[in-house]
C-alpha cells in the first residue's frame, strides 16, 4: 500500500514533492525527456510521405507531375532586384538529360504553364527545372527563359545538381 504524502498547510504543493519510490509516479524530468525524445523521432524525415506532385496535361498529350511553382524575389545578399522577380516551375521528367532535344521541346511546353502568369506580371524571366524524380536528388536540367523587349522569349539550358556528391544521393542514405 502507498503511504500518503503529506505537505504542510499553506505550503504549495509541486510534481517535485512526488518521487518514483512514493508509488511509481514519473519525475517531471523523465516525462519530459521522453515526451521530447517522442516528439523529435516523429518529426524526423522517414521517407513514408512522398512529395505532393500536381498532374499535368501538355499540349502534345503527355502528362508531367509538377513538384513546385511559386514566385520567386530577385534578391541576393540582402539587396532587392525587382528585375529579377520571376516565376520558377519544378516538375519530374521522364525524358532522360542524355535525349537532349526531347527534354528541350518537353521544357518548352512546361513552361507554357508559367508564360502566361509570368507575362501578366510583366516579369522578364522565368524558370523550369526538370528533375528526375520528385525527391529533388542529384543532377537536374534548369532553363532560364527570357523575355526581350519585343516580348519574345529564348531560353538557356543548364546543368546543376541538388547535393554535393557523385551519386546525387544524401550523404547516409543509399
Amino acid at each position: 500500500m502507498m503511504a500518503a504524502r503529506t505537505v504542510e498547510p499553506g505550503t504549495p504543493f509541486y510534481a517535485s514533492h512526488l518521487s518514483p519510490h512514493d508509488g511509481g509516479i514519473v519525475s517531471l524530468r523523465i516525462l519530459n525527456a521522453s515526451l521530447l525524445l517522442a516528439w523529435c523521432f516523429g518529426c524526423l524525415d522517414s521517407g513514408r510521405f512522398p512529395q505532393p506532385t500536381l498532374s499535368q496535361q501538355l499540349p502534345s498529350g503527355r502528362s508531367v507531375k509538377v513538384t513546385s511553382c511559386q514566385l520567386v524575389w530577385g534578391v541576393e545578399h540582402g539587396e532587392r532586384h525587382a528585375n529579377q522577380d520571376a516565376f520558377a516551375l519544378e516538375y519530374v521528367t521522364a525524358v532522360s538529360a542524355a535525349a537532349s532535344k526531347e527534354l528541350d521541346q518537353e521544357a518548352l511546353e512546361v513552361f507554357e504553364l508559367i508564360r502566361p502568369v509570368s507575362e501578366q506580371w510583366g516579369f522578364s524571366t522565368a524558370y523550369v527545372s526538370a528533375f528526375a524524380s520528385a525527391e529533388r536528388s542529384g543532377k537536374y536540367e534548369i532553363f532560364a527563359f527570357s523575355r526581350s523587349a519585343d516580348g519574345r522569349w529564348s531560353c538557356k539550358r543548364s546543368s546543376a545538381k541538388v547535393f554535393n556528391t557523385d551519386s546525387g544521393h544524401k550523404p547516409g542514405r543509399s
